[in-house]
């Protein structure tokens, strides 16, 4: 019993892992759409700071 309880875990836990991931959304679609371009709008201004991080840093070393 232990050990198909070991199997069923083993198999399962890739699942829980990607239904874990979508916790965080909100149940309404529209919700959900606008929490993911959010998302999108923060990782686009990050990705802008670090490169004028690094440009700034690539200057200020030359």
């Amino acid at each position: 019993m232990a050990e198909h309880r070991k199997e069923l875990e083993k198999n399962t836990k890739p699942i829980l892992d990607t239904l874990r991931s979508y916790q965080d959304l909100p149940p309404d679609k529209a919700l959900a759409a606008l929490a993911i371009e959010d998302k999108r709008r923060q990782y686009a201004a990050a990705e802008k700071y670090l490169e004028e991080v690094l440009q700034s840093a690539f200057t200020t070393t030359e």
